[in-house]
This record gives C-alpha cells, sequence and structure tokens, in this order.
C-alpha cells in the first residue's frame, strides 16, 4: 500500500537523521559529506511517497463516495434492500443484513409458488378486484380473475396487507414458520423507515403499496396478443417468432420456446436475437378459456433485481422502478404495443 511505502521511508528518513546528529564531534570530510546527502535523499523519498499516497487517499475516497451516491448498480442499492445494509432513507430493518431473505431461501421454501424457493406467505389470489373489460371497449383479451402466476408473489408485499417481513424461513437456525410470522410478520425493528404503516410493523405504506383494487393499475393475468394467438399454440422446439398472428394486430408477436420441457414466451427488447433475456418482456403461460397461452403480469416489465440504469443485454439497461428496459420514449409500452 502507498502509505506503508511512505512510512518505510519516514523510518529511513528518521534512522538517518539520529545517525547524523549522533556523529562524533569534529568529524569532518567525505564521510560527513555523504551521511548528510543520504539523509537528503532519504528525506525528499519521504515526502514525495506521503504526496502520493495522501492523493491516493483522497481518490479513494471520492471512489467510495461515488458509489454511496448510487454510481453502484445492483439490488444492494435497491429498495427490495430491506436489511440493515440498505442506503439510507428507505425502508430497512435493524435485525439483518441480509437482502436476498426477504423474498428467497435456499431450504424450506414454499413449492407451490411460482417463484422460485419462495420464502414469504401468499396471498390466496381471489381478494383482488381485477382490471375488468368495462374499463375500455377496446381490450380483447381474457383477464383472469384470481391472481396468480408470478404476480401474486409480487402482491405478498405489494398489496399492503402482511408485513414485508412475513419470512418463512427466518436467518440463522431454528427460525423456521411456515406462516411467515402471519400478517404481522416477524416483528422486526423497522426503525425510522420512511413507508411503513403507523405502528412500525412494516406493512408498506405509499404508491408502491398498490392494495387489493387492481383496477387503477395496467392488467396482470390478461391474455397478450388482444386475446391470444390465431391457430394452434406453437409446437415445442427451439426458440423462434411465432408464425401465428396475433388476434390483435396492435400488439407484437412474441417470440416462444421450450426451457426445461415447459413453454415459455417473451417480446424481445433491443437487438433481435431469440434469446430470452431478463432485458426483454417476459410473458407467462397460463390457461386461459381459449386455451393455454402468453399472459402478462406483473413480471413482464418489471424485473425485481435490478437497480436503475443497470447494464443488460443487447444494449439495454434498466429502468427506474425495476423496469426491465428504460422508458425513454416510452421503450417499455411499446415493446409490446404497436402505436
Amino acid at each position: 500500500m502507498p502509505e506503508d511505502i511512505a512510512l518505510s521511508h519516514f523510518w529511513q528518513w528518521h534512522v538517518f537523521r539520529l545517525a547524523y546528529r549522533s556523529a562524533p564531534a569534529g568529524t569532518t570530510g567525505a564521510s560527513n559529506d555523504r551521511e548528510e546527502s543520504a539523509v537528503r535523499i532519504i528525506e525528499r523519498q519521504w515526502i514525495a511517497s506521503a504526496w502520493i499516497a495522501g492523493a491516493l487517499a483522497c481518490a479513494t475516497a471520492l471512489l467510495v463516495s461515488g458509489l454511496a451516491h448510487g454510481q453502484a448498480t445492483g439490488i444492494a442499492i435497491t429498495k427490495h434492500n430491506l436489511g440493515s445494509s440498505a442506503p439510507a432513507g428507505q425502508n430497512n430493518v435493524s435485525d439483518t443484513a441480509e437482502i436476498c431473505v426477504f423474498c428467497h431461501t435456499p431450504h424450506g421454501a414454499d413449492t407451490s409458488a411460482s417463484a422460485p424457493l419462495w420464502n414469504k406467505r401468499l396471498p390466496t389470489g381471489t381478494g383482488y378486484q381485477v382490471y375488468n373489460t368495462v374499463n375500455s371497449t377496446t381490450i380483447d383479451g381474457q383477464v383472469m380473475t384470481t391472481v396468480g402466476s408470478v404476480s401474486i408473489t409480487c402482491l405478498s408485499c405489494h398489496d399492503g396487507t402482511q408485513a414485508m417481513d412475513n419470512i418463512i424461513n427466518a436467518p440463522g437456525s431454528g427460525g423456521y414458520d411456515a406462516t411467515g410470522g402471519g400478517a404481522g410478520g416477524r416483528a422486526y425493528n423497522w426503525g425510522a423507515s420512511p413507508r411503513i404503516d403507523a405502528a412500525g410493523l412494516g406493512v408498506m405504506q405509499g404508491i408502491a403499496a398498490l392494495g387489493t383494487d387492481l383496477r387503477d393499475d395496467h392488467p396482470i393475468g390478461i391474455e397478450y396478443c388482444g386475446g391470444g394467438l390465431s391457430g394452434t399454440t406453437p409446437a415445442a422446439g427451439a426458440p423462434a417468432l411465432v408464425t401465428q398472428n396475433c388476434n390483435d394486430g396492435d400488439f407484437k408477436k412474441p417470440f416462444s420456446g421450450t426451457i426445461n420441457a415447459q413453454p415459455v414466451w417473451w417480446v424481445e427488447t433491443g437487438t433481435s436475437d431469440g434469446i430470452r433475456t431478463r432485458t426483454d418482456m417476459i410473458l407467462y403461460n397460463r390457461a386461459f378459456t381459449g386455451g393455454t397461452g402468453p399472459a402478462v403480469e406483473c413480471a413482464s416489465c418489471h424485473d425485481p433485481h435490478v437497480s436503475q440504469g443497470q447494464a443488460g443485454p443487447n444494449g439495454q439497461v434498466a429502468g427506474a422502478t425495476f423496469l426491465r428496459v428504460s422508458n425513454n420514449a416510452s421503450a417499455v409500452c411499446l415493446a409490446c404495443h404497436t402505436k
């Protein structure tokens, strides 16, 4: 380290200085001149090293300051970090520094969830008012009346009916509870978190708390393509743009494929490469009246693991509020809607 080098030079300078000052009285000549010259050389080296160490320390401080002001990316700097390591000024607890545990666990997960290794009690999905076709005369796609798929996992926090620290398998040993602590969660200390209930239980408040009335939100559990695709469901195979047309021409045709023997769907963003990536608009397989096909869910537009500006595939960057891509020029909307 630079400061170690500077310290080494300091001690060399100090030893030479003491040796010079303790030389026998009356010592003169070339030997004494060489000692004085050596002391001055070491002194200059120490000064130069100290200056370099100081400059590097300042640069390091600036870098750390930059990271603290949001130049870093990833889930750790987002509002989905509810642990004690969260950035200042957002909801967080003091009981654990873990991040992932508020949604996921490597053991004892809820296997009924459509999200992997889910660690939170799920709502039933039946107590919601969903977007209805009476809200618009131009909606062609069926809207599921029961909230399901991946959207119900999002709403296990975002409907504001249970605490955000509802955790099935809490950090540490012996913390398993199949109910996650119930509506009140684990009773963690939320301190001065700005967007929680007045009782301090950690129930989400504010615009991100969608409630159970979803009629004022983009429909979820809605059949993509304005009522699905014409013809039969694509056969299993390599990912490719579907050959069928959307029943409503105001939608872009999705890609389809088979991964782990399951049909998958997505709408590409950026460079079209036939590969499903996190910056694509992901569609979810659901059984509608007219047959099984692609559906729009919360995670079609949102990726809960990214921070604003985080670089992704095909030259895309994540948008604010966990959008899969930046919504500059309405890129999220126009990824699916032909306008």
